[in-house]
């Protein structure tokens, strides 16, 4: 019974040279390419990788610029509306506290009056106007 090799020998002096990558050798066979350009055809697949990646990241760049630009606008405006937020709780809280207040809107907003009152309605058009130019030391009594 005879043994034979797993690999040939002409492989395992290459590997004890140093020079035995069966990845690379398949894929110098596979190809048909000489070691010369393959040591080109690496660099230059990394270079299109490269520009790849640096069109592709200027879109980003963009977009994260973007985002920035969004994020400030709504930072300002949540400031505005939790200002706003706060003046609505203190009117809140001086409606419910505060009953000279109260009438005052009521009046003001609604033309509620108290029972005994009464209402003067002027006519804005008719009524006289002092002359503009004339100083208050200026007028003479009759």
């Amino acid at each position: 019974m005879k043994f034979y090799p797993r690999h040939s020998p002409q492989k395992n002096t290459r590997q004890a040279e140093g020079g035995g990558n069966r990845g690379l050798d398949r894929l110098i066979s596979y190809f048909n390419f000489s070691r010369r350009n393959l040591l080109w055809v690496f660099p230059v697949l990394l270079g299109i990788g490269f520009l790849a990646l640096l069109v592709k990241g200027q879109g980003e760049i963009r977009k994260m610029r973007d985002l920035a630009q969004k994020r400030e606008v709504l930072i300002v405006s949540n400031q505005e509306l939790n200002r706003k937020n706060e003046e609505m709780y203190r009117e809140i809280s001086r409606l419910k506290q505060d009953p000279i207040y109260l009438e005052e809107i009521a009046r003001k907003e609604f033309g509620l009056v108290k029972p005994d009152e009464i209402i003067f309605f002027f006519d804005e058009a008719k009524t006289k106007e002092a002359p503009r130019n004339v100083t208050a030391g200026q007028f003479t009594h009759r």
